[in-house]
């Protein structure tokens, strides 16, 4: 292993590093302090305990990699932010004195850990262009095949009370009756009644570390009914730190990254559901959204503007408060009911079981034949 434990938790402590002020945003850039992370695994080189010289090598060359990536951004801006964190080592210092009390919260808390370089990690998130560095996690973290039935059941904070809840709620039990994972993030609303419906086979990703008070307080004993029904709370980051609105956004990613797709309950065209519906898009996994199209007295409501947005494959604009592009937008996937649900779920498990006979066919001739 290049990096030690000790070394992965400082990573999520600089990741976790916020500049406070009217709209807080992270103190170092997570997307080239990621690449740079990538590369030095690449090299067989810690950046912690290099010379300055490959420090330099490692920041150049990752910035080279974004800037290929999206030449729009401020690439002069970005390497200057990690020579200032890993040439000035003085920041560096100061957050790694903090490393001892992180590992005293993991024993106190009985929060487990699987490193970017553990078999253990999980493959969907590796495959992801800003993977975590360690994953905090407190139950039973399903491993790499059970993943491959994983959907998250996302939406609004405030769905309708008399659909939203239920639709959430059977879409849960749809999971839970065929053994699928529903991973979502523990908010009020939407996300809340599917992880009751599938309490058994559900675990949150949280935007907080796993030592503080479970954020929202409402669902504190839906977290420990997660845990005590065989599930998992799972964080990329340290135990001590506490909720901030940036990393709300930052686990939206990882919300879609770790599952197979996600299942839209309701949203407004104004929602923080949207970033995880992007996140979705762009990594190719499966959007399933409700149509609400079917109830009269529910079309009109702010709630759904976002679900009969998605689907509108006309070509009309919409006012969303995430960019999404048109072609993306495309390959969002209405969903009436329950039974329609089902038949896709029905639809993904034999391509996952084509996928895993194709898997054991290549291991026999890599293997047995010669």
């Amino acid at each position: 292993m290049v990096y030690t434990l000790e070394n992965y938790i400082l990573f999520s402590l600089i990741y976790s590093s916020v500049k406070e002020g009217r709209f807080s945003n992270q103190e170092y850039d997570s997307d080239i302090l990621i690449e740079v992370f990538k590369t030095s695994i690449i090299d067989k080189e810690n950046i912690f305990e290099t010379s300055e010289s490959k420090k330099l090598e490692m920041i150049n060359k990752s910035a080279k990699i974004l800037k290929n990536r999206n030449s729009r951004i401020n690439i002069e801006k970005r390497i200057e932010n990690m020579k200032s964190l890993f040439i000035e080592s003085d920041k560096l210092n100061s957050l790694a004195k903090k490393i001892p009390f992180e590992i005293e919260l993991l024993e106190k808390n009985n929060i487990k850990t699987i490193v970017y370089e553990d078999n253990k990690y999980p493959r969907h998130l590796k495959g992801l262009k800003d993977s975590p560095f360690i994953l905090y996690y407190k139950g039973y973290f399903p491993t790499d095949n059970e993943l491959e039935k994983s959907l998250a059941i996302i939406g609004s904070r405030n769905p309708d009370l008399t659909y939203g809840r239920e639709v959430a709620k059977r879409a849960g039990k749809a999971l839970l009756d065929r053994s699928w994972w529903n991973i979502s993030g523990l908010a009020i609303g939407c996300d809340e009644y599917g992880h009751i419906g599938s309490l058994g086979f559900t675990g949150a990703i949280l935007g907080q570390g796993l030592a503080t008070p479970i954020f929202p307080e409402e669902n504190i004993n839906l977290a420990n009914d997660i845990l005590e029904n065989g599930g998992f709370l799972m964080s990329e980051l340290p135990p001590s730190i506490n909720p901030n609105p940036v990393f709300f956004t930052l686990r939206d990613r990882l919300q879609s990254g770790l599952t197979k797709g996600i299942f839209v309950v309701e949203t407004s065209c104004k929602s923080g559901t949207l970033h995880t519906v992007k996140y979705a898009l762009e990594q190719n996994k499966k959007v399933f959204v409700w149509n609400p199209c079917q109830v009269k007295d529910l079309v009109k409501e702010n709630e759904v503007q976002g679900n009969i947005a998605l689907l509108d494959k006309t070509g009309k604009k919409y006012e969303f408060n995430v960019s999404i592009p048109k072609s993306l937008k495309q390959n969002t996937i209405s969903i009436l009911n329950t039974k329609e649900l089902l038949n896709y779920l029905y639809e993904m498990e034999k391509d996952i079981k084509l996928e895993e006979n194709k898997k054991v066919r290549e291991d026999f001739l890599q293997n047995k034949l010669f």
